[in-house]
């Protein structure tokens, strides 16, 4: 039986029969572990995000973001400091430029990939072929073209530990993201120093410079901050809600048969309600500027505030069957990409890429299914998805 009490080994396993109980019996709750308060109902979380006046971006070095990413970055930005960084980050994850490239950029990488393994029969679908096409296509974008899958793949799931690593304060978890924070920072002072010398058209690029003056840029230690954020949630996110959608099309049998048959009618909707069913990124982190009283519980000012997104998007009171996955639903906006002005940059460019992998995925494994002889592995909170997806198709 699912374990509902608010602790972190319960919310790592599985989240979601904590944020149930939490929704009904407290909306408003104090998680001990990491001293913030979780905000679960959909109305709640809309209240607080939508309020950035009175719950502002929190930039506490007691924040778990603070010790992984450094702070000031991105998500703890407010004001026009944060506007002009954003225009840099936004340039080339825009619709318009997206819709440019993403064709010539993603669809070879997601073809290459599935030909891999195509003859192989089965493989882990994320493992082996949706974190490898994430990586590889936002590992491109930001100019990290010639770092191997691997050592990116290793980096994310690094600093994810360290992030989730809070309540456990496992040594060995922090000596790897440490590592990883290192290896990054060695390989992106290089990059640094070569956009410097050269501006070009990588993301990165445009970080360093976008949104300043002309002869202007950022300095390296004013960017890192940032682009670890970028390199955890950017080369993970599209994977994981990848391989989510794909776990929740391939565990019933009625959405498999239409993915197979239409995948271009079914994969961005497929991706949509992966998104919203197993969230990619869990909460987003926000500070009371004043105290503030909601869901009859009152929130003191200067308090950590979680809001829990993966929570808001299974809320019985906006979705019927929130527990289930279905990408048949009635379309509807979910809160996985949070709320402005610290909406996600990267949502366009991960619904494009996410699409291209599920259709191509089921397109070319005739017959993909679920290997019923090895376990599907979930796991997280912060950050969750299916990090083991054993699957057979007729080769």
């Amino acid at each position: 039986m699912a374990d509902d009490s608010l602790t972190g080994e319960a919310l790592f396993n599985d989240p979601y029969p904590v944020y149930a109980r939490l929704r009904r019996e407290a909306p408003v709750a104090l998680f001990e572990g990491t001293h913030e308060y979780f905000v679960t109902r959909w109305q709640d979380c809309q209240t607080v995000g939508a309020n950035d006046a009175v719950f502002g971006p929190s930039a506490s070095d007691n924040r778990p973001e603070a010790r992984v990413f450094g702070i000031p970055n991105v998500l703890s930005m407010s004001g026009p400091e944060h506007q002009a960084l954003r225009a840099g980050i936004d340039y080339e994850v825009q619709q318009q430029r997206v819709d440019g490239y993403i064709e010539d950029l993603a669809r070879p990488i997601v073809v290459k990939y599935i030909d891999a393994i195509r003859s192989q029969g089965e493989a882990d679908l994320t493992q082996q072929l949706f974190e490898p096409i994430s990586v590889r296509i936002v590992g491109d974008l930001i100019g990290l073209t010639q770092i191997p899958n691997e050592t990116l793949q290793s980096w994310f799931h690094a600093i994810n530990g360290g992030l989730q690593n809070t309540v456990a304060q496992d040594p060995a978890v922090w000596a790897r993201c440490d590592q990883a924070i290192a290896d990054i920072d060695e390989v992106m002072r290089a990059m640094y120093e070569k956009v410097c010398a050269a501006p070009d058209a990588t993301l990165f690029s445009h970080v360093v410079y976008g949104g300043l003056p002309d002869g202007q840029r950022r300095s390296f230690e004013d960017i890192m901050p940032t682009m670890r954020v970028i390199i955890l949630g950017g080369l993970q996110e599209p994977g994981h809600g990848a391989a989510n959608a794909a776990y929740g099309v391939l565990d019933d049998k009625e959405q498999s048969g239409l993915m197979r048959t239409e995948p271009s009618t079914w994969a961005l909707k497929a991706y949509d309600e992966g998104l919203r069913w197993i969230a990619p990124i869990g909460v987003t982190p926000r500070v009371a500027r004043q105290d503030f009283e909601i869901a009859g519980t009152r929130v003191p000012e200067g308090a950590s505030v979680a809001i829990v997104l993966a929570s808001a998007n299974r809320d019985e009171g906006r979705w019927e069957n929130a527990e289930a996955f279905d990408m048949r639903r009635k379309k509807k906006a979910n809160a996985t990409f949070g709320y402005r002005p610290h909406f996600c940059s990267g949502h366009y460019l991960s619904r494009a890429a996410g699409r291209i992998a599920l259709e191509e995925a089921f397109a070319r494994l005739p017959g993909l299914r679920i290997d019923a002889d090895k376990p599907v592995n979930v796991k997280g909170w912060r950050f969750r998805g299916v990090v083991n997806l054993p699957a057979r198709w007729d080769a």
